[in-house]
């Protein structure tokens, strides 16, 4: 920290002008591996639950100890906001010597892209290696984020998009334009998952939509949308016959999309494969042969956010992005 008596803020349009999808995979590569390694800090999320706007707000704290990164990030998720993004956050980095805030940064496109990120981890080290199809179920702003991410780690020709809002749909298939996929809007779930290599779930649902009968041998699924109590997006017979690996076992079991099956007492946390720390850093098996079907359970890890925010700030220095201010 070059000066202690000052804070960057980097806000929301700092943020996207630096932002870049391969350089947050290389930071929650990192991030997973470190965390396999047990080099972190990881207190569990504390939620506030606004049950009359179907709504919550999260604080994560974070610390990387190999390389003395340490923040918090403050998130909500209120699927159901018009005039305001569902997903709104802000980030926080600390000075492990002195615990002054030397970075604060809008982290709503942050928390998109690591998220995808990590779909693009999982996707690297799970799915087959010649997947070549995404079926998305879900067109809101992670579908594109996570498509993105997985398109850097496989070679992507063809997108099928399911989504119950035609608007959602219209709006993802601008974004995606550059890609250059073939893309095909499907009228159901079942069409998007259907002989599809990967598929990818971003729904706020807490019925099942995706059957096991449904998904192809070989099939590898990002599990995204379920990241709170009473959410699940694959129905449960799916999850027997297939490898979970999820991010960390104890927000996985709490809001991840085995937290319902498990509470249900109709699937066990100890066929949970992995998590995917001990993936990345080898200690555990990934996909083992091309038939059987692998789930990552994604929840987002505090570290994950500190890792990516930390690489943002050093290229927001490196390019004298954002605000110097006095905050304390």
């Amino acid at each position: 920290m070059e000066n202690k008596l000052t804070t960057l803020k980097l806000s929301k349009s700092d943020v996207e002008e630096i932002i870049e999808i391969e350089d947050i995979i290389e930071a929650v590569e990192s991030a997973f591996k470190q965390f396999g390694n047990e080099k972190i800090q990881m207190p569990p999320k504390a939620y506030l639950y606004f049950n009359k706007h179907n709504g919550d707000y999260r604080t994560m704290p974070g610390y990387l100890e190999e390389e003395e990164i340490a923040g918090c990030k403050l998130v909500n998720s209120h699927p159901e906001n018009k005039e305001y993004p569902t997903v709104m956050a802000v980030l926080i980095l600390v000075d492990t010597e002195t615990g002054y805030p030397y970075c604060i940064m809008d982290a709503t496109e942050l928390t998109a892209y690591r998220t995808g990120a990590a779909g693009g981890v999982a996707t690297k080290y799970l799915s087959r290696k010649d997947s070549d199809t995404v079926g998305l179920v879900g067109a809101g702003v992670q579908a594109e984020t996570q498509l993105r991410a997985v398109n850097t780690v496989r070679d992507i020709k063809e997108v099928k998009i399911h989504d119950v809002s035609s608007e959602a749909t219209e709006n993802l298939l601008k974004q995606i334009k550059d890609l250059n996929h073939k893309t095909k809007v499907c009228k159901t779930t079942k069409e998007a998952v259907k002989d599809t290599d990967i598929v990818i779930t971003t729904t706020p649902v807490r019925k099942p939509i995706v059957k096991a009968s449904w998904i192809s041998p070989g099939t590898h699924i990002n599990a995204i949308g379920a990241d709170a109590e009473g959410k699940q997006e694959l129905e449960t017979k799916l999850l027997k016959k297939s490898k979970v690996v999820v991010d960390d076992y104890k927000p996985a079991i709490h809001g991840g999309e085995v937290n319902v099956p498990i509470t249900n007492k109709e699937y066990n946390k100890k066929d949970i494969h992995s998590d995917i720390g001990k993936i990345v850093n080898q200690t555990k098996t990934g996909r083992t042969n091309p038939k059987e079907i692998t789930i990552f359970d994604s929840t987002g890890l505090a570290v994950q956010d500190i890792a990516s925010g930390w690489k943002i700030y050093q290229k927001a220095k490196q390019k004298n992005i954002g605000q110097k201010i006095e905050l304390i």
